[in-house]
């Protein structure tokens, strides 16, 4: 019996008749030439990262406080962003989609002077545009000039509302002399975001 597929055969059967239980590659599948609609029960194209975004730090940074300064877009070699989804002013990371975003705030520390010393970094976020308090944190130290270590620390949070919901980034010299190192040539001291899905 030659491979094909019946579609409703006017009495609402619908049969799947095969060649040795495979269609070849030289059957073809037509669907009735009438004018009709064909509806999806989910969307098919749901699914994967809706957005991924790399902002690296392009100064080193020394004093304690709110990272306000010097965040840009990776543009070497075949650096790039998927979507647009976040936008940055003075610091302050803001949010143009609702949804839940992966943030990562990744750090290249170093100890400066010899000597017990160190560090930590911070992610805040704020849900009324205002008040903002620490959801992640990482520590970084060292006892010899020049210790270097890169760490991070992450978090997942839920964007609700795109005018009150924001994320800023926070670093400070605890003991002794440290920064965070920075630059523009590539990635050493960045902050990420992935949007997971909608909320």
């Amino acid at each position: 019996m030659p491979g094909q597929i019946k579609i409703d055969d006017g009495s609402g059967n619908y049969t799947v008749l095969t060649n040795g239980g495979s269609l070849g590659s030289d059957k073809t599948i037509t669907i009735p030439n009438t004018t009709g609609t064909m509806a999806l029960t989910s969307d098919i194209s749901a699914g994967g990262l809706e957005a991924a975004q790399q902002f690296v730090q392009t100064a080193n940074v020394t004093s304690t406080g709110d990272i306000t300064a010097n965040w840009a877009v990776p543009n070497v070699e075949n650096q790039g962003n998927l979507g647009s989804l976040v936008s940055e002013s003075s610091g302050i990371f803001s949010f143009s989609q609702t949804g839940f975003y992966k943030v990562t705030f990744v750090a290249t520390c170093t100890v400066i002077t010899s000597g017990n010393s160190y560090g930590k970094f911070r992610i805040y976020s704020t849900d009324d545009n205002s008040t903002y308090n620490y959801i992640a944190e990482g520590f970084f130290g060292g006892t010899s000039d020049y210790d270097i270590h890169t760490l991070s620390t992450s978090t997942i949070i839920d964007v609700t509302n795109t005018t009150n919901d924001k994320i800023k980034f926070y670093f400070a010299e605890q003991t002794g002399d440290t920064r965070l190192q920075g630059t523009a040539s590539y990635n050493r001291t960045y902050v990420e975001f992935l949007k997971l899905g909608d909320t």
